[in-house]
């Protein structure tokens, strides 16, 4: 009788670049040995085509049992994966991650399709992320967890490829899937205006930069309030900044602001400022000796008052003419001593002005205070000195005061200090520099009997002298001689 093969089933699958060799576990119907064999049946091995087996070779056999193990290849028909549909997803039965697309999870988990049978004809796999896998086993299963939280912000790549039984690494079943993570939230910057700033612009645009260096901002998700009310905003993609510009005027005072920024893997940032809007002018006061009509001293006191409820005062100016052309600006105070009216020698009404800034640069209007100036202190002349160009390198000085009695004087010569009160009505100097020379003499009288004079019993308008030195020229010398002779 005949010996006939049967073939049980396929369990096996190598695969070379031009055939799979399948191997099956056969019945001999009359037993001994089988060496050859030709097939003329089809197979279908794992959803492939039919092929037809060209030979059959057999394998040792195990005596009285009837089996043997038979090699024979067939005709490729079309290229198998030993591994297919890599997916990812955020745990174990978890959501799923779509590749190439930005979202937060970090530590993903990877599962893939086996489609050999028994699946322990895959000895290992080699996995790797961001580089291409080493031909090294390192992972037994058909999943792979990744570390928590390990992967940083950015686009990975998960690679796996199998280790075949007799086939070894099968580089056409090479599987890999990219997984971008985002789990930095949105950076915000560049405040307009400015956190705690103080601005003068009631419609100013309210402005910030918003940017995500990953997945991006979601403008539809994010958020911005001004004032606990929600408004609607232009986002530049291109410049990543965020924008509104009021519709109407921003109120007096605090402005707050409130921005929810969202990027596309849903990750937030919130940032709250404010700023204070400030466009009324300060108000304020002004007195000259807390009110008083009349003064006897052209020295006076200047009190002040002012309020800016939003910004609050920063600066005062003070002028005796009211033009505010040449005048500083000081640092508000209440109260300034010995402020020196307009025409300090002369009775009769004087006017101080001033005017009030406040730390956004708005002006207020100009207000002003008067009094009556009615001298009690003396006027001082000087009655004789030197010619206005002279030679002559000393020099000497008379003056003279307006009051009656009890007169004393105190002169200076240049940039020297002030000499002491004294009764002596003349002065005199000696061993002067050629050039320009200032001479300064003011006469005071001790109204209060207290020993000394003080500013405002003093002359306010000290007089003065000015001459010249310098050496005595040729033409000097000739217009005395003809002035000589024409004696």
């Amino acid at each position: 009788m005949a010996n006939f093969l049967f073939i049980d089933q396929v369990f096996a699958v190598e695969i070379s670049s031009n055939y799979y060799r399948m191997e099956a576990i056969t019945f001999l119907s009359g037993g001994g040995a089988v060496s050859s064999a030709k097939g003329d049946a089809s197979f279908t091995a794992f959803g492939e085509a039919q092929g037809y087996a060209e030979q059959l070779s057999s394998r040792r056999y195990e005596a009285g049992t009837g089996q043997a193990k038979v090699l024979f290849p067939l005709r490729q028909y079309g290229q198998m994966e030993t591994i297919s549909d890599l997916e990812a997803f955020t745990e174990m039965f978890g959501v799923a991650i779509l590749e190439s697309a930005w979202q937060k999870d970090n530590d993903p988990y990877f599962s893939w399709k086996v489609n050999v049978q028994p699946e322990e004809l895959i000895q290992g796999y080699s996995v790797s992320m961001d580089t291409l896998p080493k031909q090294e086993i390192n992972h037994h299963t058909n999943y792979y967890l990744v570390p928590d939280d390990q992967l940083i912000s950015g686009k990975h790549t998960f690679y796996v490829i199998p280790y075949v039984t007799d086939a070894g690494w099968d580089e056409n079943s090479q599987l890999k899937f990219e997984v971008w993570v985002d789990t930095d939230s949105p950076q915000i910057s560049g405040l307009t205006p400015a956190a705690g700033s103080l601005i003068s612009n009631n419609l100013v645009t309210i402005s910030c930069n918003a940017a995500d260096k990953e997945s991006g901002i979601d403008p539809q998700k994010t958020t911005l309030s001004v004032n606990g009310t929600q408004v609607s905003f232009d986002y530049d993609a291109q410049t990543q900044t965020i924008s509104y510009k009021p519709a109407s005027p921003l109120p007096e005072g605090k402005n707050a602001v409130l921005l929810r920024a969202h990027d596309l893997s849903e990750n937030s940032m919130i940032k709250a400022w404010d700023f204070v809007v400030d466009t009324l002018p300060p108000t304020g006061s002004i007195l000259i000796n807390n009110g008083e009509e009349i003064t006897h001293s052209p020295y006076v006191t200047i009190n002040l008052q002012a309020e800016d409820k939003a910004a609050g005062i920063k600066n005062i100016y003070i002028s005796n003419d009211g033009v505010f052309d040449t005048e500083k600006p000081m640092p508000y105070q209440p109260v300034i001593t010995d402020w020196r009216v307009l025409e300090a020698d002369v009775d009769g009404k004087k006017t101080v002005y001033a005017r009030f800034e406040d730390n956004i640069g708005n002006f207020s209007e100009i207000y002003k205070a008067e009094i009556t100036l009615k001298l009690l202190t003396p006027d001082t002349r000087i009655t004789s000195g030197p010619a206005s160009i002279t030679d002559k390198t000393d020099a000497s000085f008379k003056f003279t005061s307006t009051a009656a009695a009890g007169a004393l004087f105190s002169y200076k010569l240049d940039k020297e200090n002030w000499s002491a009160w004294g009764t002596a009505k003349e002065a005199g100097f000696s061993g002067l520099a050629q050039g320009n020379h200032y001479f300064y003499v003011k006469s005071g009288v001790d109204l209060n009997g207290d020993g000394s004079v003080s500013i405002d019993e003093e002359d306010p308008s000290p007089a003065q002298w000015t001459w010249t030195i310098k050496p005595e020229t040729y033409i000097d010398k000739l217009r005395k001689r003809i002035l000589f002779w024409r004696r």
